[in-house]
C-alpha cells in the first residue's frame, strides 16, 4: 500500500534503525549528495527567479532610475502583502513531506487540497489592497513620479498574486515528495515567458507600443499563471495514476476534493505562523527601503541596483532551504532525528561554500562585479551611480554567509513544525532593528551606508538567535501531522 515513495527518501532506508553520527558527508543518508539531489532543481528554480528579477530591473534600469526604484520598492510591498497567504499555502509542503514520511499519501494529497482552498477563500483580500495601494505610497513620502510608477507596477502585478496563491499549494505537493525536477521544468518556462514578454512589453515592438514600468509587471503576471496552469495540469496527470487508499484514519469515504476541516485547522495553525514569519521579515525589510527612499531616487535606484546583483547569491540558497525543510519533516514523522541533524548539517555546509564564492566576488572584485548591471546603460549616468555601489557590494559580502546560515536554520525548524517561535522571534528582532536604526540614525546623521549597516547587522542577529534555538533541540519533538491517526 505504500508503495508510492517519494524520490527524496530514496536513501532513507539506509538510516533506519542504524547508528548516525550527524557528521558531515557526501554519501549516506542525509549526506550533502542525498541534499543536493533534493535541491539542486529548486536552487535553479529559485534561481529562475533571481534571474527574472534581474531582467525586471536592469531593463527598468535602462528605461529611468524612476522606474528601477518603482520596480523594487513595489515589488517589495507586493511580496509583503503577499507573503502571509504564500507562506500558509506553501506550507503543504511540511504537511505532504511528514506524510509521506509515515508512507501516507492519501493524506499527503489530501493536504494539498486544503491548500487549494485556502488559496480560494484568500483570493478576495486581493480587492482592497489594489484599490487602496496609492494611499500606502503617498504615505511614504516619495517623490510624485516614483509614487505613480510604484502604484502602476503594484496594481498590474495582482493578476500574478491569484497564480502565485494555487501555485503554493501545487509546489508543496511536488516538492513534499521529491518530484523538484517537475519545478524546475515549470519555472524554466514561466522565466522564458518572463524575459521575452519583458523586451517586448517594457520597450515595445512593431504595433506594441513601450510601456514601461506596467509592462513589466504585465509580463510577471502573464507568466505566473503559465506556470500556475502547468503545474495544475502536471499534478492532475500525476493523481491520475494514483490509487485512493483506502486504509486512512479518517476521510477515505470522502471525495479528495472535500474541505476537511480539521486537517485545515492544522494547517492553518502551523503555516499562519510561517507566513507570519516571512511578513515580519519583509514589513522589516519594506521599512528599510522606504526609509531609505527618504533618501533620494539615486540612494534608492543604488540599494535597488546592489540587491539585484546579489540576488544570484540569496535567492537559490531559498531552495536549499526548502529542500532542507521537506527532508527534515520526513526523517522526524520517521522517527529519524539523527538524519535530519546531518541533513540540515549537509545543507549548511553547501550553503556556505556556495555564498563564499559570491562574498570573495563581492568584497575583492566589486568593480568587475557591477559591470554586469553597466552593459547597455549610459556610461555616464552609470559612472555616477558607481561610488555609491561600491560600498554597499562590501556589506553584501560581510553578510552573504550569515544570510544563508540562517535561512538554512530557519527552514530546518519550519520543517519540524517550529514556526511559532521562528515568527515571534523575527518579529521581535525586526522590530528592534527597524526601530533602533531609525532613532540612532537620526542622532548620528546616518546616510546610505548607515542604513546598509543596519541590514548586515539584523542578519547577524538573526543567525545568532536561530543558531542557539536550533541547538537547544526543542524541535526534534514536534510534528505538523497527528501522529495519533496512526497508532
Amino acid at each position: 500500500m505504500h508503495s508510492h515513495r517519494p524520490e527524496a527518501q530514496g536513501s532513507q532506508n539506509e538510516g533506519r534503525g542504524e547508528a548516525v553520527d550527524g557528521s558531515f558527508g557526501w554519501f549516506g543518508a542525509g549526506g550533502a549528495r542525498e541534499v543536493m539531489t533534493l535541491a539542486w532543481p529548486l536552487m535553479l528554480s529559485t534561481g529562475l527567479y533571481s534571474i527574472t528579477l534581474f531582467t525586471d530591473r536592469m531593463l527598468l534600469y535602462w528605461k529611468s532610475d524612476e522606474a528601477a526604484s518603482a520596480a523594487m520598492s513595489a515589488g517589495s510591498l507586493f511580496w509583503t502583502i503577499t507573503c502571509v497567504p504564500m507562506g500558509l499555502i506553501g506550507y503543504t509542503s511540511t504537511f505532504v513531506a511528514q506524510y509521506m514520511g509515515v508512507g501516507r499519501l492519501e493524506r499527503a494529497r489530501r493536504s494539498v487540497v486544503q491548500g487549494l482552498w485556502l488559496a480560494l477563500f484568500l483570493l478576495p483580500l486581493l480587492i482592497p489592497v489594489g484599490l487602496g495601494i496609492g494611499a500606502i505610497f503617498e504615505w511614504s513620502g516619495h517623490e510624485e513620479v516614483l509614487r505613480r510608477e510604484e502604484t502602476t507596477y503594484f496594481r498590474w502585478l495582482c493578476p500574478a498574486a491569484v497564480a502565485m496563491f494555487f501555485s503554493a499549494a501545487l509546489t508543496g505537493w511536488f516538492a513534499g515528495i521529491g518530484k523538484t525536477r517537475v519545478l524546475l521544468g515549470c519555472d524554466l518556462i514561466a522565466t522564458i515567458v518572463n524575459i521575452l514578454l519583458d523586451f517586448l512589453l517594457i520597450f515595445g515592438w512593431g504595433s506594441i507600443p513601450a510601456m514601461g514600468v506596467p509592462g513589466a509587471a504585465m509580463a510577471t503576471s502573464v507568466a505566473m499563471i503559465v506556470k500556475a496552469l502547468l503545474l495544475a495540469w502536471l499534478m492532475r496527470e500525476a493523481w491520475k495514476e494514483m490509487p485512493q487508499q483506502q486504509d486512512e484514519p479518517t476521510g477515505a469515504d470522502r471525495p479528495r476534493g472535500a474541505i476537511e476541516w480539521p486537517l485545515m485547522t492544522r494547517l492553518v495553525r502551523f503555516g499562519s505562523p510561517a507566513g507570519l514569519h516571512v511578513l515580519a521579515e519583509s514589513v522589516s525589510f519594506s521599512l528599510i527601503l522606504l526609509l531609505v527612499g527618504r533618501l533620494g531616487a539615486q540612494s534608492m535606484a543604488a540599494t535597488t541596483l546592489a540587491l539585484g546583483v546579489n540576488l544570484l547569491a540569496f535567492v537559490p540558497i531559498n531552495g536549499l532551504g526548502m529542500a532542507v525543510a521537506v527532508l527534515v519533516g520526513q526523517r522526524l514523522s520517521a522517527g529519524q532525528v539523527e538524519l535530519a541533524q546531518r541533513t540540515v548539517r549537509s545543507g549548511m555546509m553547501i550553503a556556505v561554500g556556495y555564498t563564499t564564492i559570491f562574498a570573495v566576488a563581492y568584497g575583492l572584485f566589486p568593480n568587475e562585479v557591477l559591470t554586469l548591471y553597466g552593459l547597455g546603460t549610459d556610461p555616464e549616468r552609470f559612472e555616477k551611480m558607481r561610488p555609491l555601489l561600491l560600498p554597499l557590494l562590501r556589506f553584501i559580502a560581510a553578510y552573504c554567509m550569515l544570510d544563508a546560515v540562517q535561512i538554512l536554520l530557519i527552514s530546518a525548524l519550519k520543517g519540524a513544525g517550529d514556526t511559532r517561535f521562528v515568527f515571534v522571534a523575527s518579529l521581535l528582532i525586526g522590530a528592534v532593528v527597524v526601530i533602533g536604526g531609525e532613532v540612532l540614525g537620526q542622532r548620528l546623521g546616518g546616510g546610505l551606508n548607515w542604513w546598509w549597516g543596519v541590514i548586515t547587522a539584523w542578519v547577524a542577529i538573526m543567525a545568532i538567535v536561530f543558531g542557539i534555538r536550533y541547538r537547544l533541540g526543542a524541535w526534534k519533538q514536534m510534528r505538523v501531522i497527528d501522529m495519533k491517526e496512526f497508532d
